[in-house]
């Protein structure tokens, strides 16, 4: 018994080609766009500490020059600088990861009803083809 092929493995290779494509630009195209946009706002925000952190520098500079002068209270001044830049620090940073987190909620939301739509078209096609190969079947049996 000799086995010969067709033209439904073409058929089959066209569908895995097909579904390829489709899950490339459903699916993993969107993920990586989220996970670049993701990357550069953290990147964003690793920048905005570094440069936070270079005014907390200079400003402790400053501070250190002023009262080698004998211009500021010493302990308080100091205090509320660093303070104040970690707490922009944290609130620059806070904002960015609930900015982070509801972007990344919407992609999650956007790639499951992407899923959900190809997954009840890849459903509906394959009803349609296992009726069509029953029907093959069917006729090459009688």
């Amino acid at each position: 018994m000799e086995i010969y092929p067709n033209s439904t493995i073409f058929i089959q290779f066209l569908q895995v080609l097909v579904l390829l494509i489709l899950f490339n630009f459903l699916l993993f195209k969107p993920v990586m766009n989220a996970l670049g946009k993701r990357q550069e706002a953290i990147e964003s925000l690793a920048a905005r500490a570094k440069e936070e952190r270079r005014e907390a520098e200079e400003r402790e500079k400053t501070y250190e020059e002023r009262l080698k002068e004998g211009k500021l209270p010493v302990a308080e001044e100091r205090d509320g600088l660093v303070k104040e830049a970690a707490s922009a620090s944290m609130k620059v940073i806070e904002e960015a990861r609930q900015e982070l987190a509801g972007e990344l909620a919407k992609v999650k939301d956007a790639v499951r009803a992407e899923a959900d739509e190809a997954l009840a078209a890849l459903k509906a096609d394959s009803d349609r083809l296992a009726s069509e190969v029953v029907e093959k079947i069917m006729k090459r049996g009688r």
